[in-house]
């Protein structure tokens, strides 16, 4: 005969006692849900992520937040009438005047946003009928006319593979050290870059330059209207973000997947002025700042090809580049 259990060994087998247990979790996790609902509802929950507000008593933007463009990149959305151009010419404008190495911009506008009032920069305009494209060493503005999301799609990324390469060939002539740098400004993106167009053929190498053009000094700027509109996969891999005001519920559930469900960033974005008020997110930290108008009074200078340049051009690339 087997030695006999214990009247503690008892009770946990047997049926009575198992269910008085499991009552007793099911009101502890309750009594624990209840407070967390309470403590929320009372507004006892702090902001994880504090918003600073950026000194602009002497510069528009930090130098230090400037730089970490530079390397990252950086999404601009609002919502309509936010000044998401104004703020994406500020920036790009302070990236020409104050970065201290070689860097060439090259700004994709489909709006006629830029053209009327920007920095003294060339610029031209392109069409489905356009036979040659700038891919000199300036500054250049193309201000695009396409209708067709995947022919605008075919164009930026023909600019953008082209100078990859060119990149890639210099780094490899300089054994890794490359000095100069690529900034692509693409104004309203939220067509061509959102989830279907980046699932083409097109989009897909895009969204390759974006994820990998880094390595080669290739950074954008991206400007778009709705986040929600945006690829996912895109807005994941530049982890600079500038949030103009937006209240759609569909936008803000994404800035909570991008900045963490409890940063509150979200409903600092909603707090924001109708016009000219952002939050840069760089992936850990957030900045509030006012983004003034863009007031300069020149505007880019259109840019004609030369007689003697477009027979060298037909010579070596034939007479179409689209």
């Amino acid at each position: 005969m087997g030695p006999s259990r214990s009247s503690e060994d008892s009770c946990w087998s047997s049926r009575s006692c198992f269910s008085f247990t499991a009552r007793d979790v099911r009101k502890s996790l309750l009594r624990t849900m209840t407070t967390i609902i309470l403590e929320k509802a009372s507004g006892a929950t702090t902001l994880a992520i504090p918003v600073k507000k950026v000194d602009q008593s002497k510069e528009i933007l930090p130098d230090p937040i400037l730089s970490e463009i530079l390397k990252t990149g950086l999404v601009i959305v609002g919502g309509k009438g936010t000044g998401k151009s104004i703020a994406g010419k500020v920036i790009t404008a302070e990236i020409i005047q104050k970065q201290p190495l070689p860097i060439q911009c090259k700004i994709i506008d489909t709006a006629l946003n830029w053209r009327w009032q920007f920095e003294p920069i060339l610029f031209q305009e392109i069409t489905e009928r356009t036979r040659f494209i700038y891919s000199g060493k300036e500054h250049i503005l193309y201000d695009t006319e396409f209708i067709d999301e995947d022919e605008l799609m075919k164009f930026i990324t023909k600019i953008v593979v082209n100078d990859y390469w060119k990149q890639r060939k210099l780094k490899k002539e300089l054994e890794g050290n490359l000095f100069n740098w690529m900034l692509y400004t693409l104004e309203e993106t939220q067509s061509s870059m959102s989830r279907f167009a980046l699932m083409r053929k097109g989009g897909r190498v895009m969204l390759k330059m974006i994820s990998e053009g880094r390595n080669f000094n290739q950074l954008f700027i991206i400007i778009g209207q709705r986040l929600a509109n945006m690829s996912t996969a895109l807005v994941e891999r530049c982890h600079g973000m500038l949030f103009g005001k937006m209240v759609g519920d569909n936008d803000l559930a994404k800035i909570r997947r991008k900045c963490g469900r409890d940063s509150g960033i979200d409903d600092e974005v909603k707090k924001l002025a109708d016009f000219g008020e952002f939050i840069y997110w760089n992936g850990s930290s957030a900045y509030k700042f006012n983004c003034p108008e863009y007031n300069n009074e020149t505007r880019p200078i259109e840019w004609v090809m030369k007689e003697e340049d477009k027979k060298i051009w037909e010579h070596f690339y034939g007479r179409h580049i689209i």
